[in-house]
């Protein structure tokens, strides 16, 4: 509680403040009517070096005429001059000027003073990309390894369709990509969607700053809500591989072998049963059956005709689904195999959509591809409205076939001749025993195939100008990176 001396006290010093302040502006009122009136006697302006001054160098140049050179300067925080409420008074335009273009200056995109801001505008677009997987640790960005994003946003920079910031902070410009690829996957239809400055000439712009193996094919407008990852409907993923792949165990894997009609019925008969939803927890790591996440719905899933390149008979396994998780479509591809060569009946396959768990090998990455993403939804609603354009690329089909022939086809064709990867990674087959197994069988099959995969990733480390290998790890998420080429 306060006692009724300190309220006097306070209320004492209140009327002793405002006495001064009284006293204070009285005092600047006589010192420019001083002024005024030494003005008119002598024709000279002393309002300003008046009130430049204190109020005792006024009094001194009032009863004497001048001034020492070591008097008290001015103190501009003096409550008693009452200088420092005439602040504004004296800020020019000039000045103001001055602090506004430093602010701009110091504001600037991206921290960077040789950025120029482009004059064009920004809009949330879309951007079709293919690349070539080899070399690369991935699609997604990861601080101190060789991935694909780190390649195309340092080429959108240098192209002036981002700052700098928005390089180095990717929500800025809310980047967003359809499909995560794993290392050494390639894609010819990956989707990413950003806002950036619609520069003209912008493809051949970011292009020429970017590898050969890395090409944006089109850049098309979207809504500002877009997210490419969030908007896609369906993907599809191509698996290339050859056909003596397919063959049976007794017989040697020859690369002269060509697959039969029938081979290729039995084929088929297999990839069929992919379709519709089922739980594909053995599909991939760190899963449960009781996951909703693990129940994935499968559009397509079938195998393309055969043709020859280089006196090897290739094939094309087209697997089109909603979504997918990390290892699936090559675990899926891993479980054909095996039954078409003979190593696990057909059987297995309703086993894996069970609650057990099953060793189900997975096949090399170097022939997975992404190769075209669905937004039949959003085109159905805003693709037609007159404002936006449907995210079809039909126009472009030709220079993405082009691309894959030039770029992804014969790196997965000549690492395949030289390196024999699937051939060796074939050979680890019946190691598996996909049978139903408790976890713990499960982790101890795992890591009984890092000794049977370690030679494959070894000699896939001596390919000149391809990364294409991990270091073997104990655990199932990264056991079989061995053989990702």
């Amino acid at each position: 509680m306060i006692t009724r001396p300190i309220l006097h006290t306070f209320h004492g010093l209140r009327l002793l403040l405002h006495t001064v302040r009284t006293s204070t502006v009285g005092l600047n009122m006589e010192v420019t009517n001083s002024a005024a009136e030494a003005k008119l006697e002598t024709g000279t302006d002393t309002t300003t070096e008046s009130l430049s001054k204190g109020p005792e160098e006024v009094e001194t140049c009032q009863n004497t005429g001048a001034t020492s050179s070591n008097d008290t300067p001015f103190k501009s925080n003096d409550v008693s001059t009452g200088k420092k409420f005439n602040k504004r008074r004296h800020n020019t335009k000039e000045e103001q000027s001055y602090r506004w273009k430093k602010a701009k200056l110091q504001s600037k995109p991206g921290g960077d003073p040789d950025w120029e801001r482009p004059t064009a505008k920004k809009r949330k677009v879309a951007c079709l990309l293919a690349y070539s997987g080899v070399g690369y640790m991935g699609m997604q960005r990861n601080q101190g390894f060789k991935t694909i994003e780190e390649d195309l946003l340092a080429a959108f920079y240098k192209a002036g369709a981002i700052p700098k910031d928005h390089m180095d902070c990717m929500q800025k410009m809310h980047f967003q990509r359809c499909a995560r690829t794993d290392k050494g996957v390639s894609a010819a239809g990956q989707i990413v969607s950003l806002k950036m400055y619609m520069i003209d000439d912008a493809v051949k712009k970011i292009n020429d700053c970017l590898a050969e193996s890395i090409r944006i094919i089109g850049i098309k407008r979207t809504t500002n809500g877009f997210d490419s990852k969030n908007a896609c409907d369906a993907r599809t993923y191509m698996y290339v591989l050859p056909t003596y792949s397919f063959a049976p165990t007794k017989e040697e894997t020859e690369q002269d072998f060509r697959a039969t009609d029938e081979i290729m019925e039995k084929v088929n008969d297999v990839l069929s049963a992919y379709k519709g939803t089922h739980n594909f927890h053995n599909f991939t790591s760190g899963k449960k059956f009781k996951d909703p996440s693990a129940k994935r719905y499968i559009i397509e899933s079938k195998c393309l005709n055969t043709f020859v390149r280089d006196d090897i008979e290739w094939t094309v396994i087209s697997i089109k689904g909603q979504s997918f998780m990390i290892h699936q479509i090559r675990k899926m591809i891993g479980m054909m195999l095996a039954i078409v060569r003979g190593l696990a009946p057909r059987s297995m396959l309703e086993k894996a959509w069970q609650s057990g768990k099953c060793d189900i090998p997975k096949a090399p990455g170097l022939g997975l591809v992404l190769d075209k993403v669905h937004f039949d939804h959003y085109n159905r609603k805003y693709g037609g409205d007159g404002l936006h354009e449907a995210l079809e690329w039909d126009e472009h089909q030709e220079t993405v076939e082009k691309f894959k022939e030039q770029y992804i086809y014969p790196t997965i064709i000549k690492a395949e001749k030289e390196d024999r990867v699937m051939q060796r990674w074939l050979s680890t087959l019946p190691l598996h025993r996909y049978e139903g197994l408790s976890e713990e069988e499960t982790d101890n099959s795992a890591q009984q195939q890092d000794g049977a995969t370690q030679l494959t990733a070894e000699a896939d480390t001596t390919r000149e100008g391809a990364d294409t290998s991990d270091v073997p790890a104990k655990d199932e998420d990264t056991m079989q990176q061995a053989v990702d080429t």
